[in-house]
This record gives structure tokens, sequence and C-alpha cells, in this order.
């Protein structure tokens, strides 16, 4: 196929879409599941952002496993998920525009060439192809959700490296939120008493640090319950892991779903 890119134009037909929707159309279930850092894709115009290959099957690029994680939870669970299309180098769309890495320019040390001294047309191509069309698929998730129940139930996956700077995380899976902690302690308590994985609360970071866009965007700033989770990397970087995972966090949605059956209850006369 021949590559027709206009000007001002970032991505291209062969290119990926900027996000991917599970389950978009149904409602099924007041819950929505956001992957944010699914993919390590880079669009053809971008050249790799001019870095070893390598680094974008590295968690600098996308978090590994988590995608598997949420495919796998919304297609048994029947909910929507809505996963992000590029990797977090070319932009991260779980940052504020006005974040130093929101199109980072190094990433736990390796300097990305691609991102240097771009211009602020550059730099709007990417937030208008890629952020701007991922987050408003989520807004169309919500919209959709509130079509039939009193609010959505947000759960956001991600991963992280066992190691970092040279310390070794002794969690498995960290729980993250910001302000009401009410999904976050429901949601603690249950992986506690269903594994013996080593929870961390807030850990290993902080809701608050740095600020994630997706969540406090589209669910803590209309007051939604919602929640952050992070695994381990290694622990579902292969499909059974995933499934595990995936199995786990499920049934700690439909116990926190029946303990909050008021707030995220169907409308009256709704059709789900």
């Amino acid at each position: 196929m021949t590559r027709c890119k206009k000007e001002h134009q970032l991505l291209v037909a062969d290119d990926a879409p900027p996000f991917e929707v599970i389950n978009g159309i149904q409602a099924d279930s007041p819950i929505l599941i956001v992957c944010d850092h699914a993919s390590n894709f880079v669009p053809e115009a971008l050249n790799g952002l001019g870095i070893d290959p390598r680094h974008f099957q590295q968690h600098i690029g996308f978090d590994i496993g988590a995608a598997g994680v949420s495919r796998c939870m919304a297609k048994n669970m029947g909910v929507t998920a809505v996963l992000g299309g590029y990797s977090r180098l070319v932009l991260d769309p779980n940052r504020y525009l006005t974040a130093h890495d929101s199109i980072p320019s190094i990433s736990d040390g390796v300097v990305i060439p691609g991102n240097e001294s771009l211009s602020a047309a550059d730099r709007m191509l990417r937030v208008e192809e890629l952020f701007i069309p991922y987050h408003m698929a989520i807004s169309r998730a919500v919209s959709n959700i509130r079509s039939y129940y009193c609010m959505p139930l947000v759960l956001s996956v991600h991963s992280y490296t066992p190691i970092f700077q040279g310390f070794e995380r002794p969690w498995e899976i960290g729980v993250l939120w910001e302000g009401d902690d009410g999904v976050a302690a429901l949601l603690i308590e249950y992986l506690r008493d269903n594994s013996d994985y080593h929870v961390g609360e807030n850990e290993p970071y902080h809701a608050c640090n740095p600020v994630g866009y997706t969540v406090k965007t589209h669910a803590e700033s209309s007051h939604y319950p919602s929640v952050l989770v992070e695994i381990r990397q290694d622990l579902i970087e292969d499909e059974a892991g995933q499934l595990a995972f995936a199995g786990l966090l499920a049934g700690a949605l439909e116990m926190i779903q029946a303990t909050l059956e008021v707030v995220v209850a169907p409308l009256p006369g709704g059709t789900v």
C-alpha cells in the first residue's frame, strides 16, 4: 500500500488507531477498564524516535502485560475497556500536557532524539491525533455507561518493573488512589483475603506523584468510584499470568460492584 501523508498529519493509513475499545457499544456493566500504556507502537513518520527498537520492548515503551490483563477482563466479564494505541514514549496519555514527561526527551536514562527540540506544531500533532482521540474514547465510554447506570466504576490497569534504580520492589501488586480510599480499601482487603500476593498501598508509586491524568479527569473529577492497580510486570509477561490476574481482579470488581450497589445501580427504567 502506498503511504499517503498530508501536510500537518501524523498518522497515515498503515498506522494503528490511537485507541482500542472492547465492548464499547454494550453497557452490560457499570465497570470501565482503562489501560493507558497498553501499546508500544510508534507512528511510521516518527522513525522509531531515533532509539534502539529494543527499548520499545521494555517498560519505558509500554506497560508490559497490562493490555493482556485488560483484554482478558473485558472479554471474560463483558465490560467495556479502552486501551491506548501508542507508546508512552511518543506521548504519555496519563500525563497532563504541561508535564515535563508528557513527551519525554529522556526516560530511565535513555535519550529520545525524536522528542528533542520539538516544535509547537509537532507537539500539537501528537496531542490532536493521539491524546485527544484516546480521551474522547474514554469520555464516550463513560457517557454510554451513564445512559444505563448512575455512574461508572473505573479501574485503571498498569504494570511496573521488579527493580527500579537498584531497588528490588517487594510488592507484587499495588493499589493506588488519591482522596477517597473507599474503592481502594475494598480492593486491598479482597486481594489480601483471596491471594498470597504482597499488596502495596500507594506503592510502588503514590497516585499523587506523578499526578495521573486519566483517572483524575474521567473519574475523580466527577466523584466516580475508581482505583488504579499496578502489577509487577514479570508476573504478567505471559498469557497464564495475565489470565490469573484478570481472574483475581474480576472477582474483586464484582465484589466492589455489589458493595457499591446503590452508587453504581442501573437507572430506573433503564434497559441493560
